[in-house]
């Protein structure tokens, strides 16, 4: 006999387990598909946005007409707990002002670096693997002692920036490739890897005509057909380097490459992948979908999460690569403008790891559209009983709000003042 059925949501109550909703993931809010019941405020999210039948399993939660009431106190977590280990411990609160500053320059000088390093591409000169890898090393050392300063840098790295160079796209795409690795669990060995093909993953543009990669209108049918080439183009660029390894070259040549056998140059299928490369094209969509790219505006961050979550449904990237990419940005990420239930607008400035859908927020704006003399931090996820209950309706555009990010972003790691 089936443990799962399908019922209303008015039927719904604290205790039940869903096992599923009537809408997939990406036309909703939430993450999470199936969890226990815990509070009537789950109840609430799922009806406020929309969703009229959920699926239960009641051998894992009560049934319909069950009388036992599950007290907060007898129901476990409502997903699993983040590994016990470096990469996700959050930064205590008397730690994130010093850690955020040594974010701030690790991002700098890894920049720098990095910009040194095309300068020399451009002027014919082979890239240095020895001079990147230690840019690499001091990345994944700030990573994985705090990833979240360094998302914000990433974020503000974006917003400050209007005109992307290589170099600048090739820094993004490591940063979050090496989110991504430690939030993976990659080894050591593979980590050093996927930065330095991060870092290189289009050089081969340089052997394109200098305005393809930076043109700000729809690149036309022949320009798409040069753009196309650049992986391959960047073998010749690295035929000059000695030793580089085999894993940065397959990185390079396959970042473009899909695992339904839609990608480029060689159109090859999940057998034929490196998984390491998969994970920085994953890294480069996101980046590029958060960018202004020929033409076309960039994505708000929360619709971007929801374009990878819609690329794994379709089988271009694995899907566990894209649930990793989802788990570590959150599904609101750092940096995303948001509309609370009470009308309240607020920036993320912090990620929850036990619940991706209840971040650390930054409330800037008051019910009636009053800007707060005070930004008031708050924890979605601990909310205090004397407080209105808040949660996310969705997010909004910094644009049109007319939100400067930059002026929240950069003291996001002070105190929590709840």
């Amino acid at each position: 006999m089936a443990s799962t059925k399908r019922i209303s949501i008015d039927q719904l109550t604290v205790g039940m387990f869903i096992a599923g909703l009537d809408q997939p993931w990406y036309r909703t809010p939430f993450l999470r598909h199936k969890w226990l019941v815990s509070s009537p405020d789950d109840i609430l999210q799922l009806k406020q946005h929309g969703i009229q039948a959920v699926t239960i399993d009641i051998e894992r939660g009560l049934d319909v007409g069950a009388a036992i009431a599950v007290t907060p106190s007898s129901t476990p977590p409502p997903v699993e707990p983040p590994p016990a280990s470096a990469e996700t411990v959050v930064p205590q609160q008397n730690e994130r002002g010093p850690r955020s500053a040594s974010a701030a320059v690790a991002y700098r000088e890894a920049t720098a670096a990095v910009e040194r390093v095309f300068s020399d591409l451009e002027a014919g000169h082979p890239p240095q693997i020895v001079t990147l890898k230690p840019v690499v090393s001091k990345l994944l050392e700030q990573i994985v002692a705090q990833p979240e300063p360094m998302l914000i840098q990433f974020c503000l790295d974006k917003v400050r920036r209007f005109d992307a160079t290589l170099a600048n796209h090739g820094m993004d795409v490591c940063v979050l490739t090496l989110i991504l690795a430690v939030e993976n669990g990659c080894a050591e060995a593979d980590r050093e890897a996927l930065g330095l093909g991060a870092l290189l993953h289009d050089i081969g543009y340089l052997r394109l005509p200098r305005n393809l990669y930076r043109k700000s209108t729809p690149l036309t049918d022949q320009e798409q057909v040069l753009m196309k080439q650049h992986p391959q183009l960047a073998a010749t660029v690295l035929a000059q380097v000695d030793s580089i390894p085999d894993a940065v070259s397959r990185i390079i040549l396959q970042h473009h490459e899909y695992q339904d056998g839609s990608g480029f140059p060689q159109q090859l299928k999940q057998e034929g992948l490196s998984t390491l490369a998969q994970l920085v094209g994953l890294a480069d969509t996101y980046d590029e979908l958060v960018s202004a790219r020929h033409g076309r505006p960039p994505l708000l961050p929360h619709d971007a999460i929801r374009q990878l979550f819609v690329l794994g449904a379709k089988g271009r990237y694995d899907k566990t690569l894209v649930e990793v990419a989802i788990k570590a940005l959150g599904v609101y990420p750092l940096g995303s403008l948001i509309k609370l239930n009470t009308n309240e607008c607020a920036v993320v400035v912090g990620l929850n790891h036990e619940d991706r859908l209840r971040p650390r927020i930054r409330i800037i704006r008051g019910p009636g559209g009053e800007p707060q003399q005070k930004p008031t931090d708050l924890d979605l996820q601990n909310q205090t009983s004397d407080q209105p209950t808040r949660t996310i309706l969705r997010a909004l555009d910094p644009t049109q709000e007319q939100v400067n990010l930059p002026e929240y972003l950069e003291t996001t790691v002070g105190t929590l003042s709840q």
